[in-house]
């Protein structure tokens, strides 16, 4: 991923990360939940309830830089709908799986912004140093989900 080097592409990419952890990472998680009929309930639970506490992280992060919360999918982001009737739980974690990459290694992407982009945007130092710490402890937590969903496949591999 290139590094954020403009105020307006780390704004942009605070809300497209809201959006997936309030809607996106929300709709596989419940989806999967629905299907899986309360087998593998803890793991979901987990990753269900740390989307809910990355979005508030966001969310507090958008509020401080003045950025708009989105009300739909930001530019970039497809509306989508997952729809696991008839998949198997390899399938579905290996969905969840590719969420929980994405997440992480944007998170890992906006620790390394600019530092002028993050001066912009978090003008006060304390700020600036808690955001980042904010940042890389959602790495850190998307690598956990990483490893729960790798753990729920195991050796499965997609053939094609």
């Amino acid at each position: 991923m290139e590094k954020i080097n403009q105020k307006e592409i780390l704004a942009l990419t605070l809300q497209r990360m809201y959006w997936i952890e309030t809607e996106m990472e929300q709709l596989v998680t419940w989806e999967a939940r629905i299907e899986l009929e309360g087998e593998h309930k803890e793991a979901l639970e987990i990753l269900s309830n740390d989307s809910d506490k990355h979005a508030l992280i966001l969310e507090k992060w958008l509020n401080v830089a003045n950025i708009e919360l989105p009300r739909s999918a930001p530019r970039g982001i497809p509306q989508k709908g997952f729809d696991f009737y008839r998949t198997n739980i390899f399938e579905m974690f290996s969905e969840i799986r590719k969420y929980e990459i994405l997440a992480r290694d944007t998170y890992h992407s906006i620790t390394k912004a600019e530092p002028n982009v993050l001066e912009e945007t978090f003008p006060d130092e304390e700020q600036r140093e808690e955001f980042i710490k904010d940042m890389k402890h959602l790495v850190a937590e998307e690598e956990k989900h990483k490893r729960i969903c790798d753990d729920k496949i195991g050796g499965f591999a997609r053939v094609l």
